[in-house]
């Protein structure tokens, strides 16, 4: 079998992506790539596809499975108890929303919900599609609906994502109106994202534990959880939509930190599918002629995170200062061999909005003076960095460096993703190398930086007022441009008060069996296993 290798590597994908995004933020309305159904009639039964884009061949047969290893654990296989992406990766395999990201553009689109009418610019009609099957033989209907939305405003880790839904009401068993309250430009992103996909409501009042045994409605079903070690989910027969059912009689999903394991495993054939390569792996990866290199820029952005409720990071110049001494060209060299973007915008600069002034650049001396000009002992600013996997380890060495510099001591300590997020969510953190992928300026925006995030996605516990008020009045604007205009400011703000220190936008690299099908990658990094197939 002969070496198939794709790989973009240059942001000249940044025109699309805008475009992309631009559907994402702003939709308000049903989305293009599906028909509504004419008043009066009725909602087709679920084996209604809900999109034809790049559909399976209906022939192609049912086959063996895949095994994926991945670096680290979800911390969660309930969909709203967690923000991982690790985690993300699961849900989708088992579950639905109203909306899902359509893996090629990530523009929402319809999924459970067969129609979406606007009654008025804050409520909004509903249809189900009818005879969608949960994996325990329940129907899909709108009480389900109902006590899924009720059930995610009880967990912290999901309610952001929720924030957009103030008030939901069953008219009959597939048809409700939602309410946003004011105009929200966030709704249709907030129910393509996984806090909001839909559960029985019989297991929801019986007390079931989805983490424990994830019911949904998705492509497969739960099969079992050895912690630390692997999770294996198996094909749906009943998933509703047929064009997007399973071609593989299951996924296992492989724990495997260590980075050269896991390509050690992918050549010696024991896996099929790495979903987090090993940067310095990657040469001798793209070489091998029956593996399967893809990569593509991604939306994911890298930052140091500060937490604003400790003395050091609640003065604006000592974050200056420790911006202005990372050398992030070499944090991206040494991170991930070079094979990303150094950034000092505050957020990604593909997405539309962002705004470049006020950013800072590498400058020690500068970095020193400012510290001096503010009578600001860089002894008083010593802090721990938390990281979770190799790469930020290596980032976080050279940020170590970097600052001992200008005389501030740091310490790095390693630990594990699920306590990472215990950690920094609830602010028992100094700083901490993080990311974060979003298709969407305004998701970015409130998950990370809004008051209401806190002890959630908003792990620099940041609590202004003035960001607030900025991105309430750039989500509620039903007016485009004056939309726009509002994140330019916001994102102008957010990089004067240097809210954290931006690192580089990463790219993102898959590697598989070169005899594995697998879709195009998505530049939020998303991954939809029911699509992929076994060529022979």
């Amino acid at each position: 079998m002969s070496k198939k290798t794709k790989r973009v590597l240059s942001l000249l994908l940044s025109s699309v992506l805008l475009l992309s995004m631009l559907g994402a933020c702003g939709a308000t309305q049903v989305p293009p790539t599906v028909e509504s159904p004419q008043a009066g009639t009725q909602a087709p039964a679920a084996q209604t596809p809900a999109t034809t884009a790049q559909a399976p061949d209906q022939d192609r047969p049912v086959t063996r499975g895949i095994v994926v290893a991945t670096d680290m654990e979800t911390p969660s296989l309930l969909p709203a108890r967690h923000t991982s992406v690790h985690g993300h990766w699961k849900n989708v395999m088992t579950h639905n929303g109203l909306f899902r990201f359509a893996y090629d553009s990530v523009v929402p689109v319809l999924d459970a919900a067969y129609s979406m009418t606007p009654l008025s610019d804050t409520l909004f009609e509903f249809r189900l599609r009818e005879g969608i099957m949960f994996h325990n033989g329940e129907e899909m209907t709108t009480d389900d609906v109902v006590a899924s939305f009720y059930f995610v405003r009880t967990m912290p880790e999901g309610n952001a994502m929720h924030a957009s839904v103030v008030g939901i009401e069953a008219v009959d068993r597939y048809t409700f109106i939602l309410d946003t309250g004011v105009p929200n430009a966030m709704m249709v992103g907030d129910l393509a994202s996984q806090p909001n996909f839909i559960m029985p409501r019989s297991l929801i009042e019986s007390g079931h534990d989805f983490n424990a045994d994830p019911v949904g409605s998705g492509p497969f079903k739960f099969r079992e959880w050895n912690l630390g070690t692997s999770i294996t989910l198996e094909r749906f027969d009943n998933y509703f939509d047929t064009e997007r059912s399973a071609r593989v009689e299951y996924v296992e999903w492989r724990i495997i930190p260590e980075g050269a394991s896991r390509t050690i495993a992918l050549e010696a054939g024991e896996i099929d599918y790495i979903t987090t390569v090993s940067f310095p792996d990657l040469p001798r990866l793209e070489a091998h002629p029956d593996i399967t290199v893809t990569g593509i820029p991604s939306l994911t952005m890298h930052y140091l995170l500060f937490n604003h409720t400790l003395p050091q990071f609640s003065n604006l110049y000592a974050r200056k200062a420790i911006d202005m001494a990372l050398d992030k060209h070499s944090m991206v060299q040494v991170g991930f061999d070079g094979r990303g973007v150094p950034v000092w915008e505050q957020f990604p600069t593909m997405l539309p909005g962002i705004s470049s002034e006020g950013i800072r650049s590498f400058d020690p001396d500068g970095a020193r003076a400012l510290l001096a000009e503010h009578n600001i002992d860089p002894e008083t600013l010593g802090f721990q960095m938390y990281v979770f996997n190799e790469e930020m380890r290596r980032k976080a060495e050279v940020a170590q460096a970097n600052l001992a510099d200008i005389g501030i001591t740091t310490t790095i300590v390693m630990i594990d993703l699920a306590t990472w997020l215990a950690q920094t969510s609830g602010g028992h953190h100094e700083a901490a190398f993080g990311n974060f992928t979003s298709s969407c300026i305004f998701l970015f925006l409130r998950g990370t930086m809004h008051s209401a995030s806190r002890g959630g996605m908003n792990r620099s516990h940041m609590n202004n007022p003035e960001a607030d008020a900025l991105i309430e009045r750039a989500v509620s604007s039903v007016d485009p441009d004056a939309r726009l205009a509002i994140l330019y400011e916001m994102t102008e703000w957010a990089n004067h008060n240097a809210t954290w220190a931006p690192i580089n936008v990463g790219m993102t690299f898959r590697a598989y069996n070169a005899n594995l099908i697998a879709p195009e990658l998505a530049p939020v990094g998303f991954m939809f296993m029911n699509m992929m197939y076994w060529a022979q």
